[in-house]
Formats: structure tokens, sequence, C-alpha cells
């Protein structure tokens, strides 16, 4: 995965946070002028600010369906305060998994890494 303890411990968090209950503490984890962008099955490409990103995953979570989020062969760079992470991905959605591609640039602010840009798509 990385080499990078402090990266490694943001991704465990990343990962292990994204629950129902813990979704106000894995929203923590993103700056408050993060965005988040999908590139759609279409070519076209959907960017939601914080908020509107925190709702489509609470949206998801009231489905009341298991949700959950693994990451396989994960690349993190790091330059000083600067990161950049590179992952495969399987989302599950209850009995639905899908594939997809993720990148976060990250930002090391008091110790902290943080989300400043997530970017996804998915598999055709």
């Amino acid at each position: 995965m990385t080499n990078d303890s402090q990266i490694s411990a943001f991704l465990a968090d990343y990962i292990g946070l994204y629950t129902r209950d813990a979704l106000p503490r894995w929203r923590e984890l993103f700056l408050p002028g993060a965005t988040a962008t999908s590139l759609n099955a279409d070519g076209s490409v959907t960017t939601w600010g914080l908020d509107a990103f925190m709702e489509r995953q609470r949206n998801s979570f009231a489905s009341g369906k298991p949700i959950r989020e693994t990451l396989e062969n994960t690349n993190a760079q790091r330059t000083g305060n600067l990161a950049s992470v590179r992952s495969d991905f399987v989302w599950t959605d209850g009995e639905v998994s899908r594939r997809g591609r993720l990148m976060l640039l990250l930002i090391v602010q008091r110790d902290q890494p943080l989300i400043q840009a997530l970017t996804f798509s998915y598999e055709a």
C-alpha cells in the first residue's frame, strides 16, 4: 500500500469510517472546500461540493443495504505536505458490487492528511 505510516493510517480511517454511523467522522477526513468528481459511463463528469457529496453518501446509507468499500492495488506518493493516492476499489451495495478506480489528492495540515479532491469512476 504505502510505506508512509501517516497515509496508511489515513486510508484505514477512510475505509473504516465509511459506515452509516461513522459518516460524520468520515466527513472530517475532508477539507471544507473539498470536491468529489465522478466520470460517468457516458463520458460526462459530475462534480459535487463537500455538502452535496456527503448528502449523496447519506442517501446511499439510508437505503438500509450493507454498504462498504474496499481498496486494492493502492499506490500512495507523498512529497512534503502533499500526497496522492491511486487505488482500484470495490464498492458493495447489498449484494451488488461494482469495481472502479479512485484518486485522492491529500494535503497534510497540522500532521493530519485531509482530502482536497476525490475522483472516481466505475468500470464499464
